[in-house]
């Protein structure tokens, strides 16, 4: 079928608005209409060529939609055309993470969601032609949703209530917001005696925000370099809040907690913030990573400092969600008030794409949301 998507062409080229055609889903693939996409650093960085990607492609891997057609071997029988679904990352089913309920472990995430392989039979297969009949490749972390159709891989699919999705508010959770949550709510689960700071507040601080703030942390500390993001965070639940610019903020964090926080997450993928968590960390705390600058960047601390100190460090990918259970959870604490991803997000028609970048890149918007359908 033919649909309209955003197509990057090279390295460094703009998203160009294209008419290409889909090509049919696979066996275990589904048809849907896109409703919305929220626009991650992710996606920019497969423009930039800073995380790999064959091109031409289609990025966008935060998206929400209605299902329109069912590929024949799609496991689960209750997924019909009509049906309203929130995407996210897609994984294997088959190595030990993934069997044992942490498919964002997946031994194979990179070549996946990265590489963009649909299917062990299909491998990387582009799945979209461009308007001259070139290959474009589609099933960034399984679904590429910047358009207005996608073919989504079977496991990037979470059916939601059809009566309770808001779909256009919702649809970046599977990527972003779920990644801080998961950080708190999965991989930590700090006690409500604990500290812990967050530094970057953008959609993956702000999942990790809400999520300290649900758990009733005592101490939460949000760092930044944005004034008015500081400000915000103080709105959400952070009872400190540090410029991470301040030459001294190391020195203001150990005070304001005795010597250190117990938990340290790092959100914006800066190893500058990554050293300076480091330092913030409390001997026999926990410096967790879920932002990343890139393949092929080591952690700026050394192994005898930190074996001296008993500090753990932990990488973590997606927040250690399982999908099928982890983005309904959300959604329900969404619905209950405890995940207001509505009060950091702005949507904008797919055709103000250059806006919604713009508003990204000035800090005026932590989430924006592209929206191809009204929903």
């Amino acid at each position: 079928m033919q649909t309209e998507a955003y197509v990057l062409t090279a390295k460094d080229a703009p998203f160009s608005l294209q008419t290409v055609e889909l090509l049919e889903p696979e066996a275990n693939e589904v048809l849907i209409e896109v409703v919305a996409c929220g626009i991650c650093h992710t996606d920019l960085a497969i423009q930039s060529g800073a995380f790999p990607s064959p091109f031409p492609n289609v990025t966008g891997h935060e998206t929400s939609g209605i299902v329109v057609k069912v590929g024949s071997g799609v496991k689960n029988k209750d997924l019909k055309a009509g049906d309203r679904v929130l995407c996210s990352f897609n994984y294997c089913s088959a190595c030990k993470p993934c069997k044992t309920g942490h498919p964002a472990a997946c031994e194979g995430f990179a070549a996946i969601n990265f590489g963009r392989q649909r299917s062990v039979a299909v491998g990387n297969k582009a799945g979209i032609r461009g308007p001259n009949g070139e290959e474009v490749y589609g099933a960034f972390f399984g679904q590429s949703g910047f358009a207005k159709h996608a073919v989504v891989v079977e496991n990037s699919v979470v059916k939601v209530p059809n009566d309770a999705a808001e779909l256009k508010t919702l649809a970046p959770i599977g990527c972003g917001f779920q990644t801080g949550a998961g950080a708190i709510l999965r991989r930590l689960k700090p006690a409500k005696s604990s500290s812990v700071a967050i530094s970057g507040l953008g959609a993956v601080g702000a999942g990790a925000l809400f999520a300290a703030k649900y758990l009733g942390i005592e101490t939460i500390i949000l760092l930044d370099v944005v004034p008015g993001k500081l400000d915000m965070a103080k709105e959400f639940g952070a009872t400190h809040t540090f410029n991470a610019r301040d030459a001294d903020v190391v020195e203001q964090v150990r005070k304001a907690t005795d010597g250190g926080v117990d938990y340290f997450v790092e959100c914006s993928g800066n190893v500058r913030a990554l050293e300076a968590g480091w330092a913030m960390t409390a001997n026999l705390g926990t410096l967790l990573s879920c932002g990343t600058p890139g393949p092929g960047v080591n952690p700026p601390f050394g192994i005898f400092e930190n074996l001296v100190a008993c500090k753990t460090y932990i990488g973590l990918c997606e927040g250690d969600s399982n999908p099928p259970e982890f983005v309904p959870f959300l959604a329900k604490l969404y619905a209950e008030g405890h995940f207001p991803v509505d009060r950091v997000s702005k949507t904008y028609s797919y055709k103000d794409l250059d806006k919604a970048l713009h508003d990204m890149h000035s800090g005026e918007v932590i989430k924006p949301i592209i929206v191809f359908k009204e929903d």
